[in-house]
């Protein structure tokens, strides 16, 4: 993939529409949905399963809970390897554990430094913004995070901010007159409706990209037993037509080259295995690292980007301007693995 932020890139292809059951007024069944603003969107995530009603009521102005999403997300990603269990305290036996386990070993949602989860709390907008933002992220959808003013914008939390700006910036998830009040809770059919642009707009891998990013996926979790212990000694990123793998460990190195080689599902040459210097989570440290010196020096609200080129193992910082005192404090802090990019 090109970027592999956050694990792998695989295409944003939505599943063929399934069939349901017709009920007065709508074509999904739920009946709580006909002259709800986002009908569309829900209706294509009943339809295809993401989303269940109870009694055939949808509630779509209810507060949606952190398992709530972690399954709808979960049934989106309609991925069958098994992942390993979390120790979280308050979900074990639960209904949603194993989408929580599996959203958890994919990064896209975390839990509290007390082993807790906490299932059944509501989400605010930019908790959910950082969630839908992993989400893009793992699946390899990119778009410009450009800036998005709003005039409640020192509410909005330091670790939200990039999610925020990125989803306002593609249009994903906005605010209203001009405020995106972070601290609300978003509802059940608003998260449908960012999930639903997010699915229907967002640029992926090609249908061939993605049945072999899905083998791979195998392979890796055969051999590191979860995507979070890949995502310490490993990355992916597509180059043309190859999905290349790049590994830290010479052993885990060796183990998954032979696994690719002995799969009979993967074509030969469409995967290159490769050393790498840096694993996901350096260079996801780097780029977090970047932007707090660069924030650390710069004045407040100065425009800073963080991207990866995997091809060049270089972290890229972009700025529209940079003090000589902050270039000397990155290349102290950071060193050689950085490139400033100046526009």
């Amino acid at each position: 993939m090109k970027k592999y932020t956050k694990i792998l890139i695989t295409a944003a292809v939505a599943a063929a529409i399934g069939s349901s059951v017709l009920a007065a007024g709508t074509t999904s069944g739920l009946r709580d949905i006909d002259n709800y603003w986002g009908k569309q969107a829900v209706e294509y995530f009943y339809d295809n399963h993401y989303v269940s009603g109870a009694n055939g009521y949808f509630h779509p102005d209810d507060p949606i809970t952190r398992e709530g999403i972690a399954s709808i997300i979960n049934n989106m990603l309609n991925e069958s390897p098994a992942v390993p269990k979390t120790s979280f305290k308050d979900i074990q036996g639960r209904w949603s554990q194993r989408a929580i386990d599996s959203l958890v070993d994919k990064q896209i949602m975390n839990g509290y430094s007390d082993n807790t989860f906490r299932p059944t709390q509501n989400i605010t907008r930019e908790e959910f913004a950082v969630i839908a933002y992993n989400y893009m992220s793992y699946k390899g959808i990119t778009v410009q995070d450009t800036a998005v003013p709003y005039d409640d914008e020192n509410a909005i939390a330091p670790w939200a901010r990039k999610a925020v700006d990125t989803l306002a910036a593609a249009g994903y998830m906005k605010g209203a007159n001009n405020t995106f009040q972070p601290k609300a809770e978003i509802t059940r059919g608003e998260a449908v409706n960012v999930l639903y642009r997010i699915l229907t707009n967002g640029k992926g891998s090609s249908a061939k990209q993605n049945t072999l990013e899905t083998q791979v996926f195998k392979d890796v979790t055969d051999v590191y037993g979860s995507i979070k212990n890949f995502a310490k000694d490993g990355i992916m990123y597509w180059q043309g037509n190859k999905l290349h793998v790049g590994v830290k460990t010479q052993a885990n190195r060796d183990k998954l080259e032979q696994a690719l080689a002995e799969d009979s599902q993967i074509e030969g040459g469409t995967v290159i295995v490769q050393r790498s210097t840096y694993s996901y989570n350096d260079y996801k440290n780097i780029m977090a690292r970047a932007e707090k010196v660069y924030r650390a020096n710069e004045p407040t609200g100065s425009f800073v980007k963080t991207d990866v080129d995997y091809l060049n193992e270089k972290v890229l910082l972009t700025v529209n301007s940079i003090s000589k005192d902050t270039q000397t404090a990155l290349n102290k802090e950071i060193g050689g693995v950085l490139r400033i990019i100046i526009q």
